[in-house]
């Protein structure tokens, strides 16, 4: 993390302080918005394609809809805009981070106990997302938010959608064939084969592995140095999450395993019926 004095964009009331992290999209600032300070976190994302207006006024109104959810477990969107070819969005500041940061703070994975709240509360986004018809295509633990990083942690998803959209407009480093750049290691197989496809379902295989690797620290595939892993997710079957850890109660890891099985109609069908059945076993 590294104090940064980077401008705002032109006409843009958000005012960049400290630049908090850098992904596969981005890079991400906590800032001030500059009439009455309030703390914000800035997406700023840079296409890596060559963008008309028409496009770009396109993803835009697209990505506000989206923007539009409005739920305790869904990271609330405050603005979203372009500058100069470079997109912003404006979001509620969330103290404890990513999921992946509390993970590795304690060890590299969660124990039941911490880590069942948040399953709870990130599935209680995820349903509402999928009542609206919003599937969000990109769910791992960098995606999802916490409040605090100490009791009581409050947990939201973010980027809602925004995987979606900026792959249909053709912004992001995806190939011809709409294949996935990058490890996908909580996307399913479906998405690998053809990453358009955006159906609830598939959510449903990335909580299910986002789930898989809070509790174990591994993945639902055994990748392995030596291999592509994208050649293991299309050929080789998933490991039962109790092959990893045995203590993992039988009705919980149940669940998990619907959740990521290979074939979309094993599946649950949405959050919602995840959710239900989350419940039911805890």
């Amino acid at each position: 993390m590294s104090s940064t004095n980077t401008p705002s964009p032109q006409g843009n009331p958000w005012v960049f302080a400290t630049l908090d992290s850098r992904g596969g999209f981005g890079a991400v600032y906590r800032a001030r918005r500059a009439k009455d300070q309030q703390r914000v976190a800035v997406k700023v994302m840079l296409p890596r394609a060559a963008v008309d207006q028409t496009s770009v006024d396109k993803f835009l109104r697209e990505i506000r809809s989206t923007a539009a959810l409005r739920h305790p477990h869904i990271v609330p969107v405050l603005d979203v805009g372009s500058s100069e070819g470079i997109f912003y969005f404006v979001m509620e500041y969330c103290a404890g981070r990513s999921l992946d940061y509390l993970m590795a703070a304690h060890g590299g994975r969660l124990s039941l106990a911490l880590a069942g709240p948040i399953i709870l509360q990130t599935l209680e986004g995820l349903a509402f997302a999928h009542e609206q018809g919003i599937v969000h295509r990109d769910l791992k633990p960098q995606n999802i938010l916490l409040s605090s990083a100490t009791h009581p942690i409050l947990a939201k998803i973010a980027d809602f959608g925004l995987a979606k959209h900026f792959a249909k407009a053709g912004f992001s480093g995806l190939t011809r064939t709409g294949t996935y750049a990058g490890t996908p290691l909580f996307l399913p197989r479906e998405q690998i084969i053809n990453f358009k496809y955006a159906k609830p379902v598939s959510d449903i295989w990335s909580m299910g592995a986002t789930i898989y690797h809070l509790l174990t620290a591994q993945f639902p595939y055994e990748f392995t140095r030596d291999r592509d892993p994208i050649d293991i997710i299309l050929h080789e079957p998933v490991v039962p999450v109790r092959r990893r850890d045995a203590s993992i109660p039988k009705p919980l890891a149940a669940v998990i395993d619907k959740a990521i099985a290979v074939n979309p109609k094993d599946r649950y069908s949405t959050a919602g019926e995840m959710l239900a059945a989350w419940k039911n076993a805890c």
